[in-house]
């Protein structure tokens, strides 16, 4: 009892710290989403109204909303299929020497900024890019590939290249939690790779797998370096749109529209919750 009083005592700054810096923005946020703008003024008016709410239906902004959901979806689904088994390598067969390399690896990227590593996807992708040249050296093409940049595949690329090492620490985290006696056990009673896969280690890591579908699925719907490096100027993404908006000072619509997609986010982790047992994570470290 004592030591958890001195606990609370020490941690209580830092809580109340970490509940001053995200309830006053999103209390902001939703305050202001419901006063209105005035065109003729070019600025907001403390009128409470749904204007703002009613004007994401305008001008296809809600197909923004759901294309960027989608892209979010796919980047995050690819960096499942890519991080998975780069866990499981690194769990089960890496020594700890190469475990710490194969870390490492993912996470040198991260030394340089968002933007040098999205255009150096420019010097790999574009027409004059590494992919085109030796294609067509090897003769498969006979003329550079334009898809390739500036396009839906290209964000992909970018998104799944930024946000995949945090798909990787989530799964690291919950394979600790497949004991080796059940892999044992699964062995001695003539499973195989593939059925001690499906009925044992997914199971058991269902709550890191939707941990890390999270991480990604929620950096890369609110993303735009990579979108607009790789995409070109007219991609489509809810934080680009939000920065157009932001530029002719319509606050309302611009925090509605982040109201909006803070609540879906809020309610897929909700839901997530409830399937996968995220809170499962951490029970071992009560």
């Amino acid at each position: 009892m004592f030591l958890i009083r001195r606990g609370l005592a020490l941690s209580s700054p830092g809580f109340l710290l970490i509940l001053l810096l995200g309830a006053v923005p999103l209390t902001v946020i939703l305050v202001w989403s419901f006063w209105t703008w005035d065109p003729a003024t070019y600025w907001i008016q403390p009128t409470l109204s749904l204007d703002a709410y009613a004007a994401i239906g305008d001008a296809g902004r809600w197909s923004v909303i759901v294309g960027s959901f989608g892209k979010a979806f796919l980047a995050a689904f690819f960096c499942l299929l890519v991080g998975y088994p780069s866990a499981m390598a690194i769990h089960f067969v890496a020594t700890p020497r190469w475990s710490f390399v194969l870390m490492a690896a993912f996470t040198i990227p991260f030394f340089t900024s968002y933007l040098i590593r999205a255009f150096s996807w420019r010097l790999v992708l574009g027409r004059t890019g590494m992919v085109n040249n030796f294609l067509m050296q090897i003769g498969l093409i006979d003329e550079p590939l334009d898809w390739l940049l500036f396009s839906d595949f290209a964000v992909m690329i970018g998104l799944i290249a930024s946000y995949l090492p945090f798909v990787i620490f989530p799964l690291l985290l919950s394979l600790r939690k497949v004991e080796p006696n059940f892999l044992a056990a699964s062995q001695d009673l003539g499973a195989g790779f593939l059925r001690t896969l499906f009925t044992i280690i997914i199971p058991l890591t269902k709550p890191g797998i939707f941990a890390g579908f999270l991480f990604v699925f929620i950096m890369a719907a609110g993303s735009s370096t990579e979108v607009q490096m790789l995409g070109g100027a007219g991609a489509p993404m809810i934080s680009i749109m939000i920065n157009d908006v932001m530029r002719v000072v319509n606050f309302p619509l611009a925090f509605a529209i982040s109201a909006v997609v803070i609540v879906a986010l809020f309610t897929i982790v909700l839901a997530g919750n409830r399937v996968f047992g995220l809170t499962k994570m951490f029970e071992d470290f009560k």
